[in-house]
């Protein structure tokens, strides 16, 4: 029993594999109104793992977001500097809550592609894109997801295994009327006194 129990666990260590993209938020948690950052990086250890080859050319991306807590800010998407991917950008809604984003980079020569496939092993994280949202309602947990495939010079198309990220979204509470009253009694109180000198 003890045997099958270690080999159980060995088999679930084995298969396990870590996320090839990886979602982060600036934050945790967020008010209503507020910007909320999501960034999508590519691990290139992890991809190297499952038996990618570098250098990558190109990704296609489909971003799943919660529509009912969350907007898209047009025009927001950034595409990472050290990636490589930066032609035919393109960022497409295709359904409320998810957006499909893609890019390609055009290398035609091949001490080009040499000095990218360099130039990302040593980067280890490959930030492919960042979107920016608005907060619309409250909410406990709102999730982000990512989905797609990143190609190498070579044409050998990854599914890439994703994880997810998840955020919380509050109301901002309005100040109490009595606070207010204070304060403008206060105010009117401090006018009066500047007047009379």
């Amino acid at each position: 029993m003890k045997k099958f129990i270690i080999g159980l666990f060995a088999l679930v260590g084995f298969s396990a594999q870590a996320a090839v993209i990886n979602i982060s938020t600036d934050q945790a948690s967020y008010n209503v109104g507020d910007t909320v950052t999501a960034t999508v990086n590519l691990d290139v250890n992890a991809l190297l793992a499952i038996g990618g080859t570098l250098p990558l050319i190109s990704f296609d991306n489909t971003f799943i977001y919660d529509s009912t807590s969350l907007t898209y800010s047009d025009g927001s998407v950034t595409f990472g500097d050290s990636s490589g991917f930066t032609f035919l950008d393109g960022l497409f809604p295709t359904a409320p809550g998810m957006i499909s984003v893609s890019s390609t980079g055009l290398l035609p020569f091949s001490w080009m592609l040499e000095m990218l496939g360099t130039q990302q092993l040593l980067a280890g994280t490959l930030e492919l894109y960042t979107l920016n949202f608005s907060a619309l309602s409250a909410v406990n947990d709102s999730l982000f997801d990512v989905s797609g495939s990143v190609l190498n010079s070579n044409g050998q198309q990854l599914q890439a295994t994703t994880s997810s990220a998840q955020i919380s979204i509050t109301e901002v509470p309005a100040p109490s009327t009595g606070v207010l009253a204070l304060l403008a009694c206060f105010g009117m109180a401090v006018s009066r006194v500047k007047a009379r000198r």
